[in-house]
């Protein structure tokens, strides 16, 4: 099934790291893709159209900034998709699209992903500069916080690696980013993905500190934490190795690794992607009833990799 996605572009780094993390997963990796750049011109300044409706150099001045911001548009999206071309992406898969910017240059980027219903949008982590406004930063930050069903990548640096970490829970959340996975990276025989665990732990639930008198009862609680999350896991493991496989994996190109509770979930995610060289985390969205903003794990998880796409999937 072709896949669609959706990148942010502005000309900065962070963008152009973007772009290349895209091609380097099409052309290893991710399968029958399609690309649209999109790109969100400068707003021209509303004071410059009135003027221009009644004064000829005001108007010149306007077609003047007008011609200005297309001829960059232009040429960010020729750079961007000459960066494909060079990792091998097919100039028919490749789709340019560029619009004026309204009132904020998120809201832009949004309503193109849903009307558009791409599968997926990309964003850099950073952007350009703070007199072009469009600044991928702040930009990337808000489609965080306010994209509902979307799947989000950030890419954060430049990414090598091919290496697919998919941190799990035992929620539905962490079903569906196993699914968005599934549906991603299936039917590619190189691919290989690991599903990481770290054990709960009665920290995840009671901050408190137990007296001495209370060690015993201290370890009888984490005890039955730990044997209620390994029969949790056992479950959500086969519900999840069957959805990659019905997506085109092989049990072969699926591994399953935990690790043992009493540690900051967020800490032991970062620690396992440097250690094990991962160039993707995939990541369950979590909320509180209908408010979309990241969880405590999916947040300090996307503040902390370096060199590494995220994937947010809600």
């Amino acid at each position: 099934m072709d896949k669609k996605i959706l990148i942010a572009v502005d000309g900065s780094h962070a963008s152009n790291h973007a772009v290349d993390y895209v091609g380097l997963m099409e052309g290893s990796v991710i399968k029958q893709l399609t690309v649209t750049l999109f790109y969100v011109m400068n707003p021209i300044p509303p004071y410059l159209r009135r003027e221009g409706q009644k004064d000829t150099a005001a108007y010149n001045r306007l077609v003047k900034l007008q011609k200005a911001n297309q001829e960059e548009a232009a040429r960010v999206m020729e750079e961007a998709r000459g960066r494909l071309a060079r990792h091998g992406m097919q100039e028919e898969h490749i789709q340019v699209k560029t619009v004026p910017r309204t009132a904020d240059a998120a809201r832009d980027i949004l309503f193109e992903a849903e009307q558009g219903l791409y599968d997926a949008v990309v964003l850099g982590r950073r952007g350009l500069s703070k007199a072009q406004e469009l600044i991928l930063g702040s930009v990337t930050n808000k489609v965080v916080q306010h994209a509902e069903r979307l799947p989000l990548w950030i890419v954060g640096g430049r990414v090598h690696s091919l290496k697919v970490l998919c941190p799990v829970d035992g929620s539905e959340g962490a079903l569906k980013a196993v699914d968005h996975m599934a549906f991603m990276l299936g039917h590619n025989p190189e691919c290989e993905v690991t599903l990481f665990h770290v054990g709960a732990s009665l920290a995840n639930y009671c901050p408190l500190n137990f007296d001495v008198d209370e060690a015993e009862l201290h370890q009888e609680i984490e005890g039955d934490i730990m044997t209620s999350d390994a029969e949790c896991m056992d479950d959500f493991y086969a519900r999840a190795i069957k959805v990659l496989m019905e997506g085109g994996l092989s049990r072969e190109q699926i591994e399953t690794k935990s690790k043992e509770g009493g540690v900051s979930v967020p800490a032991a995610i970062i620690d396992e992607v440097k250690a094990g060289d991962y160039g993707t985390v995939v990541l369950g969205r979590r909320g509180q009833n209908r408010s979309f903003f990241l969880g405590h794990v999916s947040d300090k998880v996307l503040n902390k990799s370096e060199q590494t796409a995220v994937w947010i999937v809600g």
